[in-house]
Formats: C-alpha cells, structure tokens, sequence
C-alpha cells in the first residue's frame, strides 16, 4: 500500500513539475525559479532529494530534503545560498529530531582579496578569493530523542554554551548538514 501510494505521489509531482516551470536556468545559464533536484546515493551514503527555489544560482527561501522513498529528512531556509533561519530535522518515522536558527556568517560570492607570497621569488601578489556560503547554529536549538524527549541547547555564532554540552541526549545524530564535517578535523587545532 505504501509503495502504491509513493508512485502515485512521485506521479502526481512529475505531471505538476511538467505543468510549472521547474528545474529552468535564464540566459546566462543561471538556475532560476521552483527546482527539484535527485542525489544519488555515493560511498555509503543513501541518496536524496531537494526541492525548493533558485535565484540567480543560489538556494532561497525553504527547501525540503526527502529520502529515496519520499520520507522528509529536513526543512532548511537559505539566503543566498548559504543556510539563514529557521530549520528543522527529522527522524526516519516522522518525528521531528532538531530545530533551531541557523545563521550565515558567509554568503556565497563574497570576495576577499588576500596577500600571496611566491615561496621561490619571495614576490608579492594580490589575489581575489571568492567564499562559499557559511552557516553556524544561533540562539536557541531543541533536540529530540526518538521517544520525545527534548533538550535545548544555545549558540552564539556557532558555539555551544559550556552549560549546554553537559545536557546533550547520547543518541543524538549529527544533523544532516554535520555529517560530512564529522570526520575533518579543524585546521590549526589537534
């Protein structure tokens, strides 16, 4: 019954998909507009997919995260293309697992210009650095455990409140957007 319901579903949005104006780019190939987007699943990882809006190549506004059988994984909000707001997490069975703000302290595009040295000629050089688009955890974030169980945890700019990690359920999950940090180790700390 649930497979019966998915394809009539993922149906359903492809004949509405085919009847908006989704997954277009305007004249200087730039992604415009409602967007619906299928990543599959690479070393290990279950692939997903992402709808939501473009404007002028960047992420806007809320955009939802579905797993391979149309399950919600995640209501993100971006501006510019980096994650701004309100965002919500959720657990395979529905519920929901985090919410919070996050808050950009980068946004895509942003250009720096910064002093490099040629190690051979000693030579100075300005060079255009363009960022990518940052995001931190801010204020306050509700986390749940699988029964309901909640703890709230506070951010300035991404950190965590010493009072804060004391307090963290042990089966917490990284949220999606941590996973692929989980692994990497900051540079200059040990």
């Amino acid at each position: 019954m649930k497979r019966l319901f998915i394809s009539i579903l993922c149906a359903g949005l492809a004949v509405s998909a085919s009847a908006q104006d989704v997954n277009k780019t305007d004249a200087k190939k730039r992604k415009q507009g409602p967007w619906v987007e299928q990543v599959e699943s690479i070393r290990g990882e279950p692939g997903y997919s992402w709808e939501g809006v473009y404007k002028n190549d960047r992420k806007e506004g809320v955009w939802k995260k579905y797993t391979i059988n149309g399950d919600l994984m995640a209501e993100e909000t971006f501006l510019q293309g980096a994650l701004q707001g309100l965002c919500k997490y959720y657990y395979p069975n529905g519920k929901i697992s985090a919410t919070g703000q996050m808050i950009a302290i980068d946004l895509e595009g942003q250009k720096d210009t910064v002093v490099t040295i040629d190690p051979v000629s000693g030579e100075e050089s300005l060079m255009e650095v363009v960022r990518k688009g940052n995001s931190v955890r801010q204020g306050e974030w509700r986390l749940y455990d699988e029964d309901g169980n909640m703890v709230r945890e506070t951010y300035e700019r991404g950190e965590l409140s010493s009072s804060a990690q004391v307090n963290r359920p042990r089966n917490t999950a990284p949220l999606p957007h941590e996973a692929g940090a989980a692994g990497k180790k900051k540079k200059g700390k040990d």
